[in-house]
């Protein structure tokens, strides 16, 4: 754990540090080195770029070392059904069962209780997405000169 966490660390930095260092290193390619007569966004540009396929290379020829888990499960379609299920059983209790706190909780009888916590914390991060639509309908109105 104490090794997965100080190489995240590392990686982290490593990514922080290759930004600034592209971003002061970007202009001073472009404006202080002269290609075809004029600025050279050739190598301002270039140089990340190749840099990015040595990165591209590096994951590629390590992948032997990484440890891979076979995907298990449809998590899409578990959290489909026990939404469909807690719905369907809402939907079909009379009134005389119980109160529950929140509507998912109707699906406690079949499903664990980690999955509809998850499902709970999903869906309260989805409701920040609800104006975007509205947001990109007005944005795209925009006169763009």
């Amino acid at each position: 754990k104490k090794e997965r966490q100080k190489f995240f660390s590392i990686f982290y930095m490593s990514i922080n540090a290759g930004s600034v260092l592209s971003t002061l290193i970007t202009p001073i390619l472009r404006g202080d080195v002269q290609c075809f007569g004029s600025d050279c966004y050739a190598l301002a540009f270039g140089v990340p770029a190749a840099l990015m396929v040595v990165a591209l290379g590096v994951f590629i020829f390590g992948s032997g070392m990484y440890k891979k888990n076979p995907p298990q499960g449809n998590v899409l379609g578990e959290v489909c059904k026990c939404i469909g299920f807690a719905i369907k059983n809402r939907w079909n209790s009379s009134k005389s069962d119980h109160k529950r706190k929140h509507w998912l909780d109707w699906a406690e009888d079949k499903y664990p209780e980690r999955l509809i916590q998850e499902i709970k914390m999903v869906l309260r991060v989805l409701v920040l997405y609800i104006p975007l639509p509205m947001f990109w309908a007005l944005f795209d109105q925009q006169v763009h000169v």
